[in-house]
This record gives C-alpha cells, sequence and structure tokens, in this order.
C-alpha cells in the first residue's frame, strides 16, 4: 500500500442560506445574497492545575472545559431582511397610495425644506394654500426631490391673492419597505453553506451550521468610496443543537462534507 500524500487545496466560492431553527422539514431556506468570505474558527478554554508538593508548583494536568465557535464574514447584499436580521428589526411592508391634504408646518418661509410624510418615490405632486380658494404654487416655486420626498421652497407666490398659511401637499406614491432597528428579539438560525472547491475542478462541497446567534451589525457604511463595494461584518457564535447526539455522525455544532465526483 502507498503511503503517498495526496495533494488537495481549497479555494472556495459559494452560496450561503438560512432559516430559522426549529424549522419543519427540508424547506424555508433563503438565500442571504453575495458574500466575500466567510470563515469558521474555535476557541479552547482550558484549566490547568499545579501541584504543590514539589516546590516547583509544576503543571501535572491541563484538559478542556469548553470553547467558542465562531463564524465571520462580509456581506454585500444590501436588503431589508439582512438588515432586519443584522440589527434585530422588523420589516414593515408600505403599499403604494394617494395623499390627499397633507398639511405642512404651520408656517413656512423661503429657503425651508418640508420632508413628506410618505417620501417614496412621489409623483403627481400639486401644493396649495388653505383659502377657501386655495393658491397653487407653481413648480418655479420650488425644488421637489421626488425620489426621497423633500420640498425646498424657492420663494412663494404674491398677487394675485393673499397666500394663507399652512401649505397642503397632495401626492402619490410608490411602495416601499422599511426596517425599525433594535425593535425584536435576537434570532437563531440554521445557516447552509453549499459551495465548490475551485482548486480542485469545482469540487462541490456543503457546510452546516445547525443553530448560530448572529451578533449585532456594528457598522452600516452609507456613504461609499474608493472602488470597493460597501460590505457589513457578519459576526455569529456557533451553539450546540442538544437535539443531536453528542456522539452522532452529524455531532451538535455542524458538519463539513467533500462529495465525491459521480463515477460511470
Amino acid at each position: 500500500m502507498s503511503n503517498k500524500t495526496i495533494e488537495q487545496y481549497f479555494y472556495g466560492q459559494g452560496r450561503i442560506s438560512v432559516r430559522p431553527v426549529g424549522s419543519v422539514g427540508n424547506g424555508g431556506w433563503r438565500w442571504i445574497g453575495d458574500m466575500s468570505s466567510l470563515t469558521f474558527g474555535g476557541t479552547d478554554e482550558q484549566a490547568t492545575h499545579k501541584e504543590s508538593y514539589s516546590g516547583q508548583k509544576s503543571a501535572v494536568r491541563k484538559f478542556s472545559i469548553g470553547g467558542d465557535r465562531t463564524l465571520n464574514g462580509v456581506i454585500h447584499q444590501m436588503d431589508t431582511n439582512i438588515l432586519a436580521e443584522l440589527l434585530r428589526g422588523t420589516v414593515t411592508v408600505i403599499p403604494p397610495g394617494t395623499v390627499t391634504a397633507e398639511t405642512f408646518p404651520q408656517t413656512v418661509a423661503v429657503g425651508d425644506t418640508i420632508k413628506l410624510d410618505f417620501p417614496y418615490n412621489i409623483s403627481d405632486l400639486v401644493i396649495t394654500d388653505s383659502a377657501g380658494s386655495p393658491v397653487t404654487l407653481a413648480p418655479e416655486h420650488y425644488d421637489a426631490f421626488l425620489e426621497h420626498g423633500s420640498i425646498e421652497l424657492l420663494s412663494l407666490p404674491s398677487a394675485p391673492g393673499a397666500l394663507t398659511q399652512p401649505l397642503k401637499a397632495a401626492y402619490k406614491h410608490a411602495g416601499a419597505r422599511q426596517v425599525a432597528f433594535f425593535n425584536a428579539p435576537p434570532k437563531e438560525m440554521q445557516l447552509r453553506y453549499e459551495g465548490i472547491n475551485l482548486a480542485e475542478g469545482n469540487a462541490p462541497v456543503i457546510a452546516e451550521f445547525y443553530k448560530v446567534s448572529t451578533m449585532p451589525l456594528q457598522e452600516l457604511a452609507l456613504i461609499t468610496s474608493g472602488t470597493e463595494m460597501a460590505g457589513m461584518t457578519y459576526q455569529a457564535e456557533c451553539l450546540a443543537d442538544a437535539s443531536r447526539p453528542a456522539n452522532g455522525p452529524l455531532g451538535r455544532f455542524g458538519r463539513f462534507v467533500q462529495i465525491n465526483p459521480i463515477t460511470p
């Protein structure tokens, strides 16, 4: 029998999917989008006993009493589902709609900027005053940043007729999805990596982590410079899944699967 070592290398690329712990059956997985890195590691907490009979206080026992298992990565998928998980928030769906008489602050002046209540790609904007026969502001009286629902007053109409404040706005708006920050408890998830090893002919691999607790997002880059896409640091602690046998073939934390090639 040959004892020659067969070289094997790893250059991984792949998709990461998650679903809530306790999901029934094999469904319910959701791809979390582009991740440029994902690493798994662990620390070992050890206890050491030193004897007290020789005068040297030599270590006579050292053994493991546990440790931490962690996942670290960088996510480039910027959507409300990912943000809700990383910021422990909830997602609200806002349907498109029509606003007929949104009242501005009681008195506004030239140079003021007003933020509309539904600032989601507004259209058909009409601004009037509060008189019985309202005065309509012409487009030259304001700058409207329609995609964000902001209005900057450049001037106010004069003759004919007096302007009666408060002003009012009528408009249509698009639908939206919003995330409230830190208004929900953290969720424990299952995580599955389906990858290919480019260094070994795109050989398929699978890594599964049965129970992970995601750390809150520590940084959210909102202004980006340079040539790199913004990324969000992903950090999670791998917990033991007590529903699995500790000495079973799948373990309690996770597994890595190297898939054999198809043979004729």
